[in-house]
């Protein structure tokens, strides 16, 4: 699924990532961005503690 984005595209929130199925979304792949990684560890989206 990665792949397939266009070049620069960035996904809107977490729940896209979560719904194409690449939770959580590494800083070095396609469509990260920091506003996808609350606490800056360089992975967006990912599960909560606890879930």
């Amino acid at each position: 699924m990665l792949e397939a984005l266009p070049p620069g595209y960035k996904y809107s929130g977490c729940d896209e990532v979560r719904a194409a199925g690449v939770a959580p979304l590494f800083s070095s792949e396609p469509g990260f961005s920091d506003r996808l990684d609350g606490d800056g560890d360089g992975i967006g989206c990912e599960p909560y503690r606890g879930q």
